[in-house]
């Protein structure tokens, strides 16, 4: 496990207590100022750190990045609580318990059980037993989509042995920070949001085997094949043999969009193809798509992309 990779191994001597360090001071590599001032904790035993190379401008402004990463083997009782903090963090057991408090649930993490948290809401986790157990701490836009994604779900927790993807992932991030390369930037932020999108998709297939439901599948295929008719949730919802509120919960899981937005979407991507590739007035289009409120079409269009349809067929994008 980490064949290769340079980790910094550390003894604590007397626990190290949040209240006892003042905030000015930074303890490398997992407590910077911000950590500090965010977090209480009380820690008891070691700890193997990697240290991460210096991290460019771009990358911490449009990259997804390795923030800290620590295996820490905690004694009984250390603990962490921390808000505030600009960080999502991964926890992954090895050996011993662990129990995380994060949006109003609890959970145990038991050897190769973790989970994935946004550091910037209140959360708490515990050491129940003497517990060895990997804290990995990213950032980037991307991290944040696709952990917003993962929250949705309304678990933070996952189960994955230590043979498995995650695991792999995990090893690469820190081989590709770990070799001099010119591209490693880039390919640090590829890692990190390939594992996050694995775990996104482990947690599809625990809760669905992965597939998606047959009544949003129904309701998408539907849409694409008539949005210029006129289509409502009712009508949906009786095509395909369920409630609209259901059909309304499971198509914006799955899909990320109401399907109210998913049809509007649709009647955009059409008129914006009409705009470019024909001659028709922008009143003509509207109809042609299913909008037949012209002043209605305008507003969608240009809440949808960014300009009026005539400016969008005057523009730049609309050669043909």
């Amino acid at each position: 496990m980490f064949d290769g990779i340079v980790l910094t191994h550390t003894v604590a001597e007397k626990p190290l207590v949040s209240r006892a360090i003042a905030p000015q001071e930074v303890i490398k590599p997992v407590y910077d100022r911000e950590n500090l001032m965010n977090s209480e904790f009380h820690i008891t035993g070691s700890a193997d750190s990697f240290v991460r190379p210096p991290l460019s401008e771009r990358a911490q402004s449009r990259l997804s990045y390795l923030q800290a990463f620590t295996i820490f083997s905690y004694g009984a009782g250390s603990f962490t609580r921390r808000k505030n903090y600009r960080s999502f963090l991964l926890l992954y057991t090895y050996k011993g318990t662990g129990r995380l408090e994060y949006e109003g649930k609890a959970y145990t993490l038991s050897p190769e059980r973790g989970a994935l948290i946004d550091c910037r809401k209140p959360h708490y986790y515990a050491a129940e037993t003497d517990w060895k157990v990997a804290v990995l701490h990213i950032q980037g836009s991307m991290v944040e989509e696709i952990a917003a994604e993962y929250e949705a779900e309304g678990q933070a927790g996952f189960q994955e042995p230590v043979t498995g993807r995650f695991h792999r992932y995990l090893e690469q991030l820190l081989t590709i920070y770990d070799s001099p390369d010119l591209h490693r930037e880039l390919k640090a932020s590829h890692c990190i949001q390939s594992m996050l999108m694995y775990l996104l998709l482990l947690r599809e297939q625990a809760s669905s085997d992965g597939h998606t439901p047959h009544c949003v599948c129904q309701a998408m295929k539907y849409m694409e094949a008539s949005f210029a008719r006129p289509v409502s949730l009712d009508s949906l919802a009786e095509l395909t043999r369920t409630s609209k509120y259901h059909l309304s919960k499971e198509f914006k899981r799955y899909t990320g969009f109401s399907p109210y937005d998913y049809l509007i979407c649709l009647r955009i991507d059409q008129a914006k193809l009409l705009l470019k590739n024909t001659t028709l007035p922008a009143i003509k289009i509207a109809h042609e798509v299913g909008i037949h409120d012209v002043n209605n079409f305008n507003y969608l269009f240009k809440k949808k992309v960014g300009m009026t349809p005539i400016q969008y067929r005057d523009s730049a994008d609309c050669v043909l």
